[in-house]
Order: C-alpha cells, then sequence, then structure tokens
C-alpha cells in the first residue's frame, strides 16, 4: 500500500504542528467554572435556510423482519429506540440498500435476496430525500424532496430502482448511474463504514483499541485510504509506462538500424532508377514509330491501287474488242442454224411417230418397274414402323433401370456422407484441442527456457536474482555516504528456506517484498531512489523504524507451521519488517486444501486465533485478510532462487521440466499428425462421395431429360412419321392401281397400233431415203457451222481470258482498299496508344505526317534496346530480390516507423512527466489533506474529553499507520497537580496550576518522542508518581465506560471531520454505564447542534435519558408480528 511507502515527517513539520497536540487539561476548580456556566445546548432549532440530503422518511414493505414500517424522521437529532429483535437495525440497513450500497456492506447479508422477509417474493425499500437550497440536484426534475424506490426480487432478478419527483410522483430515472451522482453531488458515502455504522459495525469500533485498528477507522473514515489506493493506481502506471519507455528504447535502436539499411539500398537503386527512365523515353519514340511504320504500310497500299487500276483499264479495252468480233460470229452461225433447221422440218412428222413408239415401250418398262418399287417400299416402311416402336419401349426400359440405381446408391452414399461429416468434425475438434494443448506446452517450454538462462546467470551472481542491476545498486550503496542507517536490502537475501517443498508458496507470499531495500529516513529514501533510478532498478523502498518489537503474542498455536516457521532469516530488523507487512507471522502453510478448509472454520466457524490466512502447497489460499472464507487459485511464480536456495538444484528442475514437456510435445504433435491423417482419409472419402453423388444427380438428369425427350417424341414425332409412312404407303398403293389400270388400256392400243405399224412401214422407209439425202446436206452444213463455232470459240476464251485478268485485278484493288483501311485503323489505333504513352508527337510537318529522318530506327532495333534495358534492370532488381517499387516503398515504410517510434516515445515521456508531476503534486495535498485531517480530529477529540473534565490527546505515527489515544481522568489531573506542588516546593498560589500542568505535559510529550528537555529534576517520590500517571494515560488502564467515552468522542472526532449530511449509530451505548451514557449522550447533542446541515440517526435499546426537542425526535419500536 502507499501509506507503506510513505516517508516519515520531518522534524520540521512535527515543529510546527506541536501546537495542536498539547493536552486540554484543567483543573477541578476551572472545570466546576465550566459547569456552573449557562448551557447553551440545551434546545436547538429545527428552521433551517435548506436542507439538502437530509433523510424526510423511510418505508420498508416485506424487508427482513418488517411487513411494512413507516419512519418519519427529525431533520436534526433522531434517537430509534426499541426492544431487542424490533428490527431497529433494519432501518439502517434499508438505508443503505436504498441509496445503492452493497448487502455486503452491511454484515447482514451476502446479496440482496436475503433481506427479503421469509415467505415474500420480492421486498421494497423506500426513502424521501430532501433536495432543497441553491444546491439542489436537478430541482426543476426532482423537486425539493427525492422519493427512492428500490424493489428487491427473490428470483435472481437484478434489484430495480425508480427515482421519482415526490410532489408529482412521476418516475424521473430508473438507472443506478443516476442514483450515484445523487448521493455524489450530496456528499453522502453510503459505504463508509464510518458513516453509517451498522450493528456490527459499530460493536467492532466500539471494541476496537489497538493502535493500527484505530489509525485504519482513521483512514476510512476521512476518505484517505480510498485516495491512497488512487494514487499507489497512478504511481504504478508510471512505472508500467517507464518499463514501456525502456522497451521502446532498445527498439528504437533497431529501427534507427533499419531505416540506415534502407536508405542505402534506395540510394543505390535510384540508380536504376535512370535505366527506367531512359527505357520509358525509348518506349515513347518506340510508340510514335509503331505508327510511323503503319502510315508507310497504309501508303504503299494506296500507291498498289493506283497501278492496278491502269492494267484494269488495259485489260478491259482488249477484251471489247474481242466481244466485237465475237458479234459477227454470231449472225453467221445464226444463218447456218437456220438452214439446218429448215432441213430438219422435212422429217419431223416421221421422227415424232418413231419418237412416240420409242416413248410408248419406254413407258410400259417403267410402270412395271415403279410397281415392283412400290411393293418392296410398303414392306420396308411396316418393318421399320415395328423396328421405331421395340427401340423406343427398350430405351425407356434403360433409362428407368438405370435412374433407379442411381437412386439408390445416392440414397446410401448421403447416408454414408452424414457418417462421415460427423466423424469428421470429430476429428477436427481433436485436433483444435491437441494443438491449442501443444501451443500450451511450447509456451511453457520457451518460459521454462528463458527462466533457466536467468538462473544460469545467477551462478556467477547470486544477487541476479533480484534482477540484472542489483549488484551494481549494493556496490554503489557501500560507497555512498548516508544519514542514517545504510540500506539493507534486497530483503530476500536475508530469507532462507527451511524445507524446498515450500518454495513457490513462499515465493508467491513474498514476491514484490523480497527485492526492497530498507532505510531509515526520507532523505536516505530519496537519495537511494536516485541511485536504482541510475541502474534501472525498479523495487520498492520501505522507510521504515529500526525497532526490534515483540511478535510474540500476535502468532498462532506453535501447531501450526507460519511462514515465520518455515523460514530463516539472518537480519530481525528484516524479519520485522516481513510481520508489518506481509503478515507472515500470522499466515499458516497447509499440505492438503480440505485440511486447510477445516482449519480455518475450526474455531467456531471462524479463522483461528491470530491466523488472518491459510495457503496449501499446491497453491490455493483459504480466506483472505479481510476476514472472507472463498478460496481463490494462487498464481504461484516461478522459483528464481531470491530465497537461498541452491541454483543447480533449481536448473536440474528446469531441465527435467523441459524433458518432460519435451516428450509430452512429441506425443501431442505425434497424436496430431495421426488425426490429421484420418481427417485428411475421411475428407478426401466426403469429396469422392461428393463427387460420384453429383455425377449421379447429373446423370438422373440427363435420363430424365432424356426420358421426356422420348416421351415427348413418342407424343409428337413418332406417331408423325408412322403417320407419314402410313400416308406414303396409301399413296404408293394408289400409285400402283392408277399403273395397273394405264398399263392395260397401253396393251389395248398396242395391238391397233402394231396392225397399221405395217403399213406405215412403207411410207417410213421412203421418207427415209429422202431423210438421208437431207442429212448429207446438213452434215456438210454442219462442218461450216463447227468450223466458225470454233472461232466463236477461240474468240469468246480471248474475251474471257482478258474479263478474268481485270476481275483479278479489280479483286487486286479491292484487297489493297482493305489493306489500307486496315492499316488506317491500325494507325488510328496506334496513335491512340502512343498518345497514352507520349502525348505529343516528336516532329510533324503541316500534313500532319512524320518528317523523315536522314537515318530513321526501326522498331525492331528499338525492341531490341528495350529488351537489353530491361535485362539490365531485371538484374539489378534480382540482386536486390525486390523491385524498384518495392525497396522504395519498405524503405519509406522503415524511416516512417523510425519516426513514428521517435515521436511516440517523445510523447509517452512528456506523458510520464506530467504523470509524476501529477503524482507528486497530488501526494503532496495527499500528505497536506491528511495533516489537516489529523489536526482537526486531535483537536476536537481533545475538546470532547475537556467537556467531560476528561484531558488527552490523539498520537499519530504515520509511518507505522499507528493511532494511539492518551486520556488523563479527572483523578489523574488532580494526582499530577499534587505532585507538581511537591516537586517545585512551593505553595498553589506561587504557580498558576495550568501553567504546571502543562510543563508537566511538555515534559512528557518530549520524553515520548525521545528528545531531552532542560528543566527542573523531580525527586524519586515524584519520578514514581509521574510513571505511574504516565502509565494510566493508556486507554487500555481505563474502566469500561471511560473507554466507550473516549472511542465515541473519537467517533464525534470523525465525524465533523467529514462532509457527509447523514451520520448513524447503532447500539452506540453497549459498553456504557449510566454516567458515560449521560454524559455522552449530551456531547452527542451538543455535537449534532453544532452542524445544523446534518442529520444523526442512534440507535440503542436502551431508555433514553434526553427529552424530546424540536430538534430531538425520540422514536419507539415495538417488536413486528413474525407470524
Amino acid at each position: 500500500m502507499l501509506l507503506q511507502k510513505r516517508p516519515r515527517e520531518s522534524l520540521n513539520t512535527q515543529e510546527k504542528n506541536k501546537q495542536y497536540e498539547i493536552d486540554y487539561i484543567m483543573t477541578k476548580k476551572q472545570r466546576i467554572q465550566t459547569s456552573q456556566e449557562p448551557q447553551s445546548d440545551s434546545e436547538g432549532s429545527e428552521v433551517h435556510d435548506f436542507r439538502l440530503g437530509i433523510i424526510q422518511r423511510v418505508e420498508l414493505i416485506d424487508f427482513m423482519c418488517h411487513s411494512h414500517l413507516l419512519v418519519d424522521f427529525g431533520t436534526r437529532l433522531n434517537f430509534i429506540n426499541g426492544e431487542n429483535g424490533s428490527g431497529k437495525s433494519a432501518i439502517l440497513t434499508a438505508i443503505t440498500v436504498a441509496l445503492g450500497g452493497k448487502a455486503s456492506s452491511t454484515n447482514r447479508s451476502s446479496n440482496t435476496k436475503g433481506f427479503i422477509k421469509e415467505g415474500c417474493s420480492k421486498g421494497i425499500v423506500k426513502l424521501w430525500l430532501y433536495n432543497e437550497g441553491q444546491d439542489a440536484y436537478k430541482s426543476e426534475e426532482y423537486g425539493d424532496i427525492i422519493q427512492i424506490e428500490r424493489i428487491l426480487y427473490s428470483d435472481n432478478k437484478g434489484p430495480s430502482y425508480k427515482l421519482k419527483n415526490s410532489n408529482t410522483n412521476q418516475v424521473i430515472s430508473t438507472k443506478k448511474s443516476e442514483l450515484v451522482a445523487i448521493t455524489d453531488h450530496m456528499a453522502i458515502q453510503v459505504e463508509n463504514p464510518i458513516n453509517i455504522l451498522s450493528q456490527d459495525a459499530s460493536r467492532e469500533f466500539l471494541a476496537s483499541t489497538k493502535a493500527d485498528q484505530l489509525y485504519q477507522w482513521f483512514l476510512k473514515g476521512t476518505q484517505l485510504q480510498q485516495l491512497s489506493e488512487d494514487l499507489e493506481a497512478v504511481r504504478e502506471a508510471v512505472i508500467v509506462v517507464e518499463s514501456s519507455i525502456v522497451k521502446k528504447q532498445e527498439l528504437m535502436s533497431g529501427l534507427k538500424a533499419k531505416k540506415v539499411e534502407w536508405e542505402q539500398k534506395y540510394q543505390m537503386i535510384t540508380e536504376a532508377q535512370k535505366l527506367v527512365q531512359k527505357m520509358q523515353n525509348m518506349e515513347e519514340k518506340l510508340a510514335w514509330t509503331f505508327v510511323a511504320e503503319a502510315e508507310n504500310s497504309r501508303d504503299e497500299c494506296s500507291l498498289a491501287i493506283i497501278e492496278i487500276q491502269k492494267k484494269v483499264d488495259k485489260l478491259e479495252a482488249k477484251a471489247q474488242s474481242e466481244r466485237d468480233k465475237l458479234q459477227d460470229l454470231e449472225d453467221k452461225i445464226k444463218d447456218k442454224q437456220d438452214l439446218i433447221s429448215k432441213t430438219y422440218q422435212l422429217t419431223r412428222p416421221l421422227q415424232e411417230k418413231r419418237t412416240e413408239k420409242m416413248h410408248k415401250e419406254e413407258y410400259r418398262k417403267r410402270a412395271e418397274a415403279l410397281e415392283k418399287q412400290i411393293i418392296s417400299e410398303q414392306k420396308r416402311m411396316e418393318k421399320d414402323i415395328k423396328k421405331e416402336r421395340d427401340s423406343i419401349e427398350n430405351a425407356k426400359r434403360a433409362l428407368a433401370n438405370e435412374n433407379e440405381q442411381i437412386t439408390e446408391s445416392i440414397n446410401s452414399g448421403k447416408l454414408k456422407l452424414q457418417n462421415l461429416d460427423t466423424e469428421r468434425s470429430n476429428y477436427q475438434r481433436l485436433i483444435a484441442q491437441t494443438t491449442e494443448k501443444s501451443e500450451s506446452i511450447k509456451k511453457k517450454i520457451t518460459e521454462t527456457k528463458f527462466h533457466m538462462e536467468r538462473l544460469k546467470q545467477q551462478e556467477s551472481d547470486s544477487l541476479m536474482a533480484f534482477g540484472k542491476a542489483t549488484s551494481k545498486v549494493v556496490l554503489e550503496i557501500s560507497k555512498t555516504r548516508w544519514n542514517g542507517m545504510t540500506p539493507v536490502g534486497p530483503i530476500g537475501k536475508f530469507i532462507k528456506l527451511k524445507d524446498r517443498k515450500w518454495s513457490p508458496v513462499i515465493e508467491t507470499i513474498l514476491d514484490r517484498t523480497l527485492n526492497m531495500f530498507m532505510v531509515d529516513n526520507h532523505g536516505d529514501r530519496v537519495l537511494l531512489d536516485k541511485i536504482m533510478k541510475k541502474y534501472g532498478y525498479q523495487s520498492g523502498i520501505l522507510v521504515c523504524k529500526p525497532e526490534l518489537f515483540d511478535y510474540s503474542a500476535g502468532e498462532p498455536d506453535r501447531s501450526f507451521l507460519t511462514v515465520l516457521r518455515a523460514i530463516e532469516v539472518s537480519d530481525e530488523l528484516v524479519k520485522r519488517q516481513l510481520i508489518n507487512i506481509n503478515r507472515i507471522e500470522q499466515i499458516i502453510l497447509v499440505e492438503v486444501r480440505s485440511t486447510a478448509d477445516n482449519i480455518m472454520r475450526s474455531n467456531n466457524g471462524r479463522y483461528p486465533r491470530n491466523v488472518v490466512s491459510c495457503f496449501t502447497i499446491d497453491g490455493f489460499q483459504v480466506g483472505s485478510r479481510t476476514g472472507g472464507f472463498s478460496t481463490l487459485a494462487a498464481n504461484l511464480v516461478q522459483t528464481t532462487g531470491r530465497l537461498a536456495e541452491d541454483i543447480r538444484l533449481i536448473i536440474q528442475r528446469c531441465n527435467q521440466t523441459i524433458s518432460d514437456h519435451m516428450n509430452e510435445l512429441q506425443s501431442v504433435n505425434q497424436e496430431v499428425d495421426k488425426l490429421r491423417e484420418k481427417a485428411h482419409g475421411v475428407t478426401q472419402e466426403i469429396k469422392q462421395i461428393e463427387s460420384e453423388r453429383r455425377i449421379g444427380i447429373r446423370r438422373m438428369d440427363a435420363i430424365r431429360q432424356q426420358q421426356n425427350k422420348i416421351e415427348l417424341e413418342m407424343a409428337e414425332q413418332a406417331p408423325a412419321n408412322i403417320m407419314a409412312l402410313e400416308a406414303e404407303l396409301r399413296d404408293v398403293q394408289q400409285s400402283l392401281q392408277m399403273v395397273q389400270r394405264q398399263f392395260a388400256e397401253q396393251l389395248e392400243a398396242k395391238k391397233r397400233i402394231k396392225e397399221s405399224l405395217m403399213q406405215a412401214r412403207e411410207e417410213v422407209a421412203n421418207v427415209g431415203r429422202e431423210i438421208n439425202q437431207i442429212e448429207v446436206k446438213v452434215n456438210d452444213t454442219r462442218s461450216e457451222l463447227t468450223e466458225i463455232m470454233e472461232i466463236k470459240q477461240r474468240v469468246l476464251e480471248n474475251s474471257q481470258l482478258w474479263r478474268i485478268k481485270a476481275e483479278r485485278r479489280i479483286s487486286q484493288i479491292d484487297q489493297e482498299k482493305k489493306k489500307m483501311e486496315e492499316h488506317q485503323k491500325e494507325v488510328e489505333n496506334l496513335i491512340r496508344q502512343a498518345s497514352q504513352v507520349c502525348a505529343e508527337r516528336p516532329s510533324l510537318n503541316a500534313d500532319g505526317k512524320t518528317i523523315s529522318l536522314q537515318k530513321p530506327v526501326p522498331s525492331s532495333q528499338l525492341l531490341a534496346e528495350i529488351e537489353a534495358l530491361s535485362k539490365t534492370i531485371a538484374e539489378i532488381e534480382s540482386n536486390q530480390s525486390q523491385s524498384i517499387e518495392e525497396v522504395a516503398t519498405t524503405a519509406h515504410h522503415h524511416i516512417e516507423n523510425y519516426n513514428k517510434g521517435k515521436r511516440l516515445l517523445k510523447q509517452m515521456k512528456q506523458y510520464v512527466s506530467v504523470l509524476k508531476e501529477a503524482y507528486s503534486m497530488r501526494l503532496q495535498q495527499w500528505v497536506n489533506f491528511r495533516e489537516s485531517m489529523t489536526v482537526r480530529v486531535k483537536s476536537q477529540f481533545a475538546l470532547h474529553l475537556y467537556r467531560r473534565g476528561y484531558a488527552g490527546s490523539l498520537e499519530f505515527d504515520h509511518s507505522a499507520q499507528l493511532l494511539n489515544p492518551k486520556v488523563n481522568t479527572d483523578h489523574d489531573l488532580a494526582l499530577m497537580a499534587a505532585t507538581n506542588r511537591a516537586l517545585n516546593g512551593k505553595n498553589s498560589n506561587s504557580m498558576d496550576e495550568n501553567e504546571e500542568i502543562f510543563s508537566e505535559n511538555d515534559q512528557d510529550y518530549d520524553e515520548n518522542n525521545g528528545n531531552k528537555r532542560r528543566g527542573r529534576k523531580p525527586n524519586s517520590a515524584g519520578k514514581k508518581v509521574a510513571t505511574s500517571i504516565h502509565q494510566r494515560k493508556d486507554t487500555k488502564s481505563l474502566s469500561g465506560g471511560e473507554k466507550s467515552f473516549t472511542t465515541i468522542s473519537f467517533l464525534l472526532s470523525l465525524w465533523e471531520a467529514m462532509s457527509c449530511p447523514i451520520r448513524a449509530l447503532d447500539e452506540f451505548d453497549v459498553f456504557m454505564d449510566a454516567a458515560n451514557r449521560a454524559i455522552s449522550m449530551r456531547m452527542i447533542v451538543k455535537s449534532a447542534r453544532c452542524s445544523p446541515e446534518t442529520q444523526f440517526l442512534l440507535i440503542s435499546p436502551q431508555d433514553m435519558t434526553v427529552k424530546p426537542a424540536s430538534d430531538i425526535k425520540i422514536l419507539f419500536l415495538n417488536p413486528p408480528d413474525r407470524t
């Protein structure tokens, strides 16, 4: 804790506050005079300018023992009286619960369900809170009174809140955060144990006699404890950030080296960028060279078209000349053909007769052949129809069988696929679990190896166990001159284990303490802190008194093995600090967890005497220092050799641990490989089944399509084909019948022609002779015609030759035009592409054409040069293993990383500086606040004792966190006065009694602080009396009533140092006698009247000795109906 690390105040501070520590002592005469003065606190006024944070009333419904209870409070002082069991304490519990306090803070239940009355499903607590004045909380919404309603459920529902305007009964909010804001605004400290003292807390407070317990009540009541914990969190945050800065500074060197390396690489590779630029220029030139070459090809096509057109014109002229000759030959041929035609007309009748006879004979033969063909075709068609129908039926049956087989295969594959998928999921789950186990083992191996390396370093330097810079710090300490004792540390150097088996547990308990150093003054602490920072040693520094106190009274029974009994501490001062910090004399060690549970409950369900916690050998903590019975698994640290253990044995254990982990890792990896192999086999089988299933489904789809096609064809095409064949068959049969009828008619005609044919033969013979004569003439004419035809043919061939040549030339022109168009398109495309590479053409004339250079570079040469440059750049990139762009990007990345890390480190240092400054400032404010609270509580405590006729003070030791009340009763004061008169040898009139008393007290004060003071020395009798009086100043020597009165005075002092508007105390007078109770009551009433803005709620089972007044309200509770 922060308070354990605070330095003791300097001597100047003690002298400065000395005036506040003078005991308020008065003689009997002065007390009598004071008692005769008129009392001004007999009755107060209830009138206030405003009331803020004061409770108007509380209503309990089915809460604890109350079915329904409504309590109206006064705004100043309220006494709640009633018999035991009447439910008085339930009112304070209800107030705590209604204001948002935790159930555990009431010491009545661990959760809110325990507050619900037995047999009820829910409980309700309502509280009305005044909200008046200029500082009222959201007065426009809540009005003058805020009604807080909290409902508690028994069915594990979370508690619900309703924050209402009491005047309109309107719900303003249902959030607990709003309730917290209200209590913060009104400075109501719900869970402050001093603010609302429950019955158990009240008894504990009234029974507190130890100095450390009283000091803790002081810290909690004044909120110094919470502020201290907040400051400790800030300090730890500073340590974490500083550690992060050290790590980042180590990383910065690596980042800087990377930055320099890649800057050099970037400078080297920029040379290659010049080659890239040259290649880009050549690529631009190449693009326009392609354009120029395409334009030249286009122009060549244009010239070729002109030359070919000239040749076409010549060929067409020759063809025209041949066509003119052909016309003359056509006229001659026509004359000859007319002559031959006239000659043939003379023989035409006979020729017609012969032709008619031949036609009839031929017709008869054809009819017979057609009849045979029709009969054969009819048989063929009938056979084809039957074959077509059989083929369709067979195809349908085959497809149905195949579809059935595939369906069965798919169904069986689906079932198998489900089983395999389940099996694969199981394998994958096992692989994930085993892989996670493997990673965990690897992590343990790495951590153990790292730990073993540190242990090996400790063989040469045992102080290495406490940190790398420990030896340097110890050496520097020995060379430095110190104001007090030489710093002692590290603390773990003085500790040795008696039994090695408890090493992990004890080192876990003492972990942070083992590296600490001890000094006895604040100045040495600052100097030691500078030395630690110089060498980067991070550890706490204890500022403590070199006192060897007796701790045996705080030890448990000898049958318990405590941490103190399990170790040997070579330095007694170190042992005392371990007892102060870690309470090693009250932490017991037990091997078995069940035994530990039994031990911690052996004292009637409570801890054994002088036992605060228990640790088992396997790292479980049973119970805690706060008194709870929870069992926690402690995070055991690795043994580091800080407890004077043999490093070689620890290294051997580490080696054995690594070996065990390696064997386990090998086994786990083998298991992972086997599982992966099995999972892979199952996956492959699943893929194969899924593939077969997809193929089967596709085949089924194909079969369905094929079946549908066959059905469709059967429904449409097959009937159409059969009907067409049948129709054709009917046509053939009709044709056959018609031919047969015609054939019969021709047979009749044949007979008639045969009879007349004999008569005409003679006429035909005569005509034949005439025909022969005519045919001779015709043959001569034909010879002449043949010669003319041959001439015509030659002329026609020549004409066709010239025409074909001309057409070929024209075709060449069309091809050249197409080429020219293609070249033109290519030119336009190349110009667009070239414009993207290089927007401007190198040099153009007025016509937009490239100006011919004396030695134009062909594109092939440019391509060769570009390829050579590309190879050179590629070689540079291969040597760099990265491209130019990648090197530039990587170099920029590392430069940016270094600059970013540098900026971040600077920001973190600034952040730490600001945080340290804020921490120092707030720490000083905390110290100042503690001093002001100390002075305020001291003065109030002395004032309350003064009103009783006592004298006393509160002695604070902030370094040791101790608070000792010192009280002298009226008898003590009279005895002290008599002693002073005896010592001084003077009568009571020679010296003012107050001066003697204060002088005597000053002498005692100086003796308590170990300072010698010059003055008169008392005689031996006076010494004995003074010593007796001095011994009675401790509260242990007071009676029960005096002690209770002193405690009430201390409580009132704490209350008056606080700013909470509500103060509650349960059974405050349980240990008082009648006299002290009456005095305490008057004192509480007077204190309440001195605090007009504060409401007091006091609970007592005894009858009230005060009378009701306008500012005093007495409430009496009857026992509730518990049926």
